[in-house]
């Protein structure tokens, strides 16, 4: 009997269903045993099987069974070559051939999309494909291109680029958009190619924000809304990410100096401004615990302003 190998995938054809196996003689002996052929209310009881190796591409399989039918019982002995065929899956044949259904585009607003942002959020596609693939073979990325700054993510599958773009806009506070053209047609059906652009927002978690005219710092973000930390109160707010949308980051938490504390008392720090070395008074909130010898500030229009306590430690 003939088992087809993929050339690319090296899955084998048992079945008229493409599979994958730990080694080549578990796909012979899986091929061999899928092959048996029994009469109508016959089965088998018990079997052992052995494969023997003539040359890398044919294998001798030896199976000795026990059979039931009604009240007969017969051991059986078979034997038979398994030759191993090259062949490509339609999945490789697609891939090879750069098959796509959906364009996942991810850009960001207003701002430069950083180079290890681009890995964490390619990391993060791959990883939901792969996991995807073990459901279902027909779910793969056909190609990546980096376009105008930002990803090209090129998918098997429109619900594949569609479920891809809610999730990044949910975890990033991202807006969607699609756009969609005739593919053709598949089973009377008409196919269509989506694009889905999924646009980030022009801050991340730890930028600082100017909203109006407060400084904040943004210290998380979901699909329901930002969450902002004001730098003069320390209180923290959510709003919805669509009033954010023309937000400028003035800068990041990591940007922020170390500046020697002079004196404290319960209201007010005096610190010596790191940028000229002049005594400067920063108003201290109720809930603000001095770690050390000096304290995080961030300068911001002539201002120093005092990181809230969990930003402290430079992380």
């Amino acid at each position: 009997m003939d088992l087809v190998e993929c050339a690319h995938c090296d899955e084998f054809l048992i079945g008229g269903k493409w599979s994958e196996f730990s080694s080549v003689e578990v796909a012979v002996k899986d091929a061999a045993v899928k092959s048996i052929l029994l009469r109508k209310g016959a089965r088998i009881e018990e079997i052992k099987t052995e494969v023997r190796p003539q040359d890398s591409k044919n294998f001798l399989v030896v199976i000795d069974s026990k059979v039931k039918y009604l009240d007969l019982h017969v051991d059986e002995h078979l034997e038979t070559v398994v030759r191993l065929k090259g062949g490509v899956c339609p999945r490789c044949s697609k891939i090879m051939g750069s098959y796509y259904e959906s364009i996942l585009q991810v850009r960001t607003r207003g701002r430069k999309f950083s180079d290890e942002e681009k890995e964490q959020i390619l990391g993060e596609i791959e990883a939901r494909v792969n996991n995807a693939s073990k459901n279902s073979r027909d779910m793969f990325i056909s190609k990546v291109e980096e376009m105008h700054g930002g990803l090209d993510a090129y998918l098997s599958s429109n619900s594949l680029g569609k479920s891809l773009s809610r999730e990044i806009a949910e975890k990033y506070g991202a807006e969607v958009k699609e756009s969609s053209s005739l593919l053709g047609q598949k089973d009377g059906k008409e196919i269509f190619r989506v694009t889905y652009l999924v646009r980030l927002p022009s801050y991340r978690i730890g930028d600082i924000v100017v909203q109006a005219d407060r400084p904040y710092l943004i210290g998380g973000i979901g699909s329901r809304g930002t969450r902002l930390i004001d730098l003069r109160t320390h209180e923290s707010m959510n709003i919805n990410n669509a009033d954010l949308r023309s937000a400028q980051a003035v800068g990041n938490k990591d940007e922020a100096l170390e500046a020697v504390v002079l004196t404290e008392n319960d209201k007010e720090l005096e610190v010596m401004d790191p940028r000229n070395f002049k005594p400067a008074g920063i108003k201290k909130t109720q809930d603000f615990k001095r770690k050390g010898e000096s304290v995080r500030v961030f300068p911001y229009e002539g201002e120093l302003l005092l990181l809230p306590n969990r930003y402290q430690t430079k992380e």
